[in-house]
Parts: C-alpha cells; sequence; structure tokens
C-alpha cells in the first residue's frame, strides 16, 4: 500500500508531539512492508516559495514545500492554490492509495479534495482544533484564556492582532535572499536569523508588527474571510472519508461542531516504547527530587508556572530538568530563566530522538503545566513508558491520560499554587512516586497503532472496490 502524509512541519527541525507522531506511525507502517512519503512545509528564506526538494529522515522520503508567509491575502493561510498546486505534483507523481492528513497548517484545506480527486482515501488525524480554530488550532485567545469555540464574531475580534504574513520590508529581504542564491550560490539566510536573534528592533518587529499590513485585522473584510474558510472546512469534512482523535476532548468537541459522528473515531496515538526499555533510575546523589520539563518553551505550555511553583520550593530539596528549544520564543525563554533564579534548574536545549530515554533517567516526576486543552500529548505516554509519573493541568487530554491521586495529579491549569502544592507534598513523601508508577496505565504501542491504521486503511479501500494491489477486492 502506498501512503501519503501530509503535516505542516516534520522532523529534524521540528519535534512537538505531532511531528514525533507522524514519524514513528510512517516508520511503523513502513516497518509492516508499506511505502509511506511525507508532505510537509519549512520556511526557508533563501528559496522560492512553493518550491520543492526532497530529503529523507531516517529512510522516510520527505517532500518538503518551501512556505515563507509571503501571502497577499488572510485567505491564503487555508484556501492556497500555489500549496495545493506544489502538493498535486507530489500526487501524481507518487500516486498514493490513503492520503493521511496529519495537519494542514501552512498547507491548504483543499487537499483532501485533490486527493479524492486522485483516487485516494483520505484519512484525518485531529492532532489540535486547527479545523475550527484559526489561532494555531489551541483555542486560546490573545490574551491567554480559553476560548469557549468557534463564533464569529468572536473570531474575528480575536484575529485583530493575528499576524498571518510576512510585512513589507521582510518580503524584500526574502526577495533579496533569494535572488542572491540564485545568481550566487551564496545562502544569506543563516545571517538573517543570527541578525534577528541579536537585534532587538527586530525582535519587537517580529512579535508586535508595528506597521499592522500583515495582521488579519487589516483585511478589507475578515468577517467574509472567516465565512469562506468556514466553507472550506465543510467541503474538507465531506471529502475526508475518516477522521481519528486522539482524545475524547476533541472528538466531542469537534461533533459540537459539525463532524458527523459517523465519521469520527478516537484512537489514541501509540508512541515507540524501544527508547524507554531498561531505563534504570538510580538513588540520586544529591539526595533530591529530579522533576523535569519535557515540551517547546511558548507561552501556551505554561513553563512560566512551573517557575513559579519551584521559586516557592527548597532548593535544597528538588531539581529541575528543562528538556525544550525557545528557538521562537526568545523573549519567553529569557523570562523564564528569570524567573527561576536562585533555584537549581537546569536548561538542557532541545531533546533529540535519539536522547529521550537518557533524558527520562533524570527525571523522577514529569510536570506538565500547559495553559491550552492539549490534544493527547505523547510525551505523557512517553513518560509512563519510562516509568516516570506525571503531574498537569487538569484540562483536555492531559486530563484523560492522568489517574489523579492513582498515577499521577491533575491541577487547575494556571494555578501556581495548587501546583506547588502537589510538588511540596512530593518532597515530603518522594515514596509515593512509587505508588503512582505501579498503578501506571502501559501507553500504547506504535505497532498496535499501526497495526489498527493498515486495518483501517485496507477497510477503507475496500469499501471504494480497490484494494493495496489496484484490483478490485474478490466477492
Amino acid at each position: 500500500m502506498k501512503i501519503l502524509m501530509p503535516v505542516h512541519f516534520f522532523l529534524p527541525d521540528h519535534s512537538a508531539g505531532t511531528e514525533v507522531y507522524t514519524y514513528n506511525l510512517a516508520r511503523a507502517l513502513k516497518a509492516r512492508g508499506h511505502e509511506v512519503e511525507v508532505f510537509c512545509s519549512e520556511k526557508m528564506l533563501s528559496r522560492r516559495s512553493y518550491s520543492l526538494m526532497k530529503r529523507t529522515v531516517d529512510g522516510l522520503t520527505c517532500h518538503v514545500m518551501v512556505n515563507n508567509l509571503e501571502h497577499e491575502e488572510f485567505s491564503e493561510t487555508f484556501a492556497n492554490p500555489r500549496a495545493e498546486g506544489a502538493f498535486q505534483r507530489v500526487l501524481d507523481s507518487y500516486k498514493p492509495d490513503v492520503v493521511h492528513v496529519q495537519h494542514l497548517m501552512l498547507l491548504s484545506l483543499g487537499i483532501p479534495r485533490i486527493s479524492r480527486a486522485a483516487g485516494a482515501r483520505v484519512v484525518m488525524t485531529l492532532n489540535d482544533f486547527w479545523l475550527f480554530c484559526v489561532r494555531f488550532g489551541q483555542l486560546l485567545l490573545p490574551n491567554g484564556a480559553l476560548c469557549g469555540g468557534p463564533n464569529l464574531p468572536d473570531c474575528e475580534t480575536c484575529l485583530q492582532d493575528f499576524n498571518f504574513s510576512q510585512g513589507t520590508p521582510e518580503k524584500a529581504v526574502i526577495r533579496l535572499l533569494q535572488v542572491t542564491r540564485e545568481l550566487s550560490g551564496v545562502d544569506l539566510a543563516p545571517l538573517v536569523y543570527w541578525a534577528q536573534d541579536r537585534s532587538k528592533w527586530l525582535q519587537k518587529r517580529k512579535s508586535k508588527n508595528p506597521d499592522n499590513e500583515a495582521q488579519a485585522g487589516s483585511s478589507s473584510d475578515l468577517s467574509e474571510e472567516l465565512k469562506h474558510r468556514i466553507r472550506k472546512v465543510n467541503l474538507l469534512i465531506e471529502q475526508v472519508d475518516l477522521f481519528l482523535s486522539p482524545s475524547a476532548t476533541v472528538a466531542d468537541r469537534v461533533a459540537q461542531w459539525g463532524i458527523p459522528r459517523a465519521k469520527l473515531r478516537v484512537s489514541r496515538y501509540g508512541i515507540d516504547t524501544s527508547p524507554f526499555e531498561g531505563i534504570e533510575r538510580p538513588e540520586r546523589a544529591d539526595g533530591k527530587v529530579h522533576f523535569g520539563y519535557v515540551g517547546t518553551l511558548a507561552p501556551h505550555k505554561g513553563g512560566h508556572i512551573l517557575m513559579q511553583a519551584m521559586a516557592k520550593l527548597p532548593p535544597q530539596a528538588c531539581r529541575l530538568h528543562v528538556f525544550g528549544s525557545d528557538a521562537h520564543y526568545g523573549d519567553y525563554g529569557r523570562m523564564l530563566r528569570e524567573l527561576c533564579e536562585g533555584c537549581d534548574v537546569t536548561f538542557h536545549g532541545a531533546l533529540g530522538r535519539d536522547s529521550i530515554g537518557s533524558a527520562f533517567e533524570l527525571i523522577d516526576c514529569l510536570i506538565m503545566p500547559s495553559l491550552w486543552l492539549e490534544n493527547s500529548p505523547v510525551v505523557i505516554q512517553e513518560a509512563h513508558a519510562a516509568g516516570v509519573p506525571v503531574i498537569a493541568s487538569g484540562q483536555g487530554g492531559m486530563a484523560e491520560l492522568v489517574q489523579d491521586g492513582r498515577s499521577g495529579r491533575l491541577f487547575p491549569a494556571g494555578d501556581v499554587a495548587a501546583l506547588t502544592q502537589h510538588m511540596a507534598a512530593i518532597l515530603t513523601n518522594p515514596t509515593t512516586l512509587r505508588t503512582w508508577g505501579v498503578a501506571m496505565d502501559p501507553p500504547r504501542t506504535i505497532e498496535d497503532d499501526a497495526e489498527v491504521m493498515e486495518a483501517t486503511y485496507e477497510d477503507l479501500m475496500a469499501s471504494s472496490g480497490r484494494n493495496p494491489n489496484g484490483r478490485k477486492p474478490k466477492r
């Protein structure tokens, strides 16, 4: 069977939950004898947007479409003919039996329609709320509060300051970089990134976009653009054969918002458990409880809640290991370091997949203080595979994976005092961690996930009169 997986970003430069799951599932399906390729986007300032290049990631062929966010209209963020054209070229060449969509941000909502027109069956995993929430699919308002769900007037207000494109000066720099590379072969983009990281003016412009020209609110009629997006989403719902939700949290909401229950199935993420086999967690030489945070250092992940809690705990009794990058949130990363001054905190930087097992050997208890609903965090299941209990925000998919008081603890999202109390209780009675560890349910393996996914694909193909060999099934 030939399977193509569109996803917004992919490894090695992006390793959040969606990218890691896509990688693991693709490799597991390939191990079962299928052909699997990935279609993804990447910002490459010195290359033309919507040009294609190939790369190989651990044996997986990846079709990388350049997207430098040089949009002229807000509608290009969801209905992008040039992105669809790039995907069509890959589709025509690869001719997949199944297109399994993992994420369409930075791509186009038209991809399922194009795939069906080419004869492929279409599965879509709902890795967040992006179909119904333009602001990165997180259902978070600009002030950080949770959004109750899509509502046209509220969405229009929320998106007034939403940056959807590069501004005019940035576009001019990008074009200069592209021409320079094409004429001389010299790639000056790394120099631009270096300057941006060190220039306060560029950082301010990037974060606040003072000229307002690339913000959704500057659109002449944002309301009509959002209505257009709703129509595109409804068309996508018609074209997708099956939606998979890794959590009941997402499934329940999208069912309320228009995806038919008959097309919707809850399917937990499988994870690669091999990095966690044989993990040993010796007694800590410093006598401290070692807490851990694994994830992107971004405001919606709630790292500041954890740092404030650490500041209230005795540094001689606990230590915190932070694994994650602040490459896209430099100011926030600096704020986190300021908040934990005087605490025993080590920032290890981005965590490579080959180091995930050794990272969890350093951790006695994982803290997940996310402020958004979180679909079904892979990192919680990885912690369980490593025998590490979790303290997490008590909402969304996090609350589905952690059994409060039995295999970990839950606390109200954003509540520093409640998190501090749970962490302090562990310092008082560290044996609690062993009790929780025994009670944790083993996570679903990626091998089991791939086996079920294979059967799902085959059922869809049989219902369409096709089988993986291109012949009509026997009756």
